[in-house]
């Protein structure tokens, strides 16, 4: 092989060397990213309450001499339904009712008139989840909320859109058309307050909704003379609810 020929392979050589390594050195293909998965649409706040009403009850409270009625929410699937003390106070027989007018037998299972709630078993359980609770403190009022009450105990609609002005409230008891009672605090401390369309008596133990479905609040006291109302913060008596819904049939 000529001088020529030698030199002239060893250049292409060289020539593919180098473009094997220029090749080698380029960086990578950019990745465009892609289109963000769009966020789901929040629920309008009516159709998560409207979501809550089958697990909500009538509370029906016989006594010697009266019948009251109230609102009781599924706190778990075992039939336990969270209430007010002073709906079931000094009954001889208590009824659930359900939103297909069934009638289910309760048991109160745990009360305590100082804090004013109570939990009540149906005897022949009831069917779905219980409701999901908020068990973190309400904070950065105002924002707006739903109280759910049973129709047959309030003669009037089953959802109630409030606003939630004020958290924290002491509201004594003549300030409020609630019937304490015995045993029922003179003032109650550390209330919600829900301010908006008027709350009716049959709402006691209701349950107050947020913009994501879970109760923060039980209806308890309402105003005499303005729409205003006020709930226990749920987180405050959650442990308590839970101990009584804890114990044996």
């Amino acid at each position: 092989m000529t001088l020529a020929v030698i030199v002239a392979a060893g250049l292409v050589a060289f020539l593919v060397s180098l473009r094997v390594t220029a090749l080698s050195r380029q960086p990578a293909p950019l990745k465009l990213p892609g289109a963000a998965a769009p966020s789901p649409t929040p629920l309008p706040l009516t159709d998560l309450a409207r979501a809550a009403l089958g697990q909500v009850v009538t509370v029906e409270a016989e006594r010697a001499s009266d019948e009251e009625h109230g609102t009781g929410w599924l706190i778990d699937t075992k039939g336990d339904f969270v209430t007010n003390a002073h709906v079931v106070d000094g009954v001889l027989t208590v009824r659930l009712r359900d939103r297909h007018n069934r009638s289910h037998v309760g048991k109160i299972i745990g009360m305590d008139p100082a804090t004013d709630i109570a939990v009540i078993r149906s005897a022949d359980g009831f069917s779905g989840p219980g409701l999901v609770v908020d068990e973190d403190p309400v904070d950065a009022p105002p924002f707006p909320v739903v109280a759910i009450g049973a129709g047959r105990a309030t003669g009037q609609q089953e959802m109630t859109v409030e606003t939630l002005a004020q958290v924290g409230q002491d509201v004594p008891i003549d300030r409020t058309d609630v019937q304490p009672g015995s045993g029922s605090p003179a003032t109650y401390h550390d209330m919600l307050e829900l301010d908006g369309a008027r709350i009716f008596q049959g709402n006691s133990g209701g349950p107050v909704i947020d913009g994501d479905g879970k109760v923060i609040g039980i209806v308890t006291l309402a105003s005499k003379s303005e729409p205003q109302a006020f709930a226990i913060p749920v987180d405050r008596v959650l442990a308590e609810l839970l101990s009584f819904a804890a114990r044996p049939g």
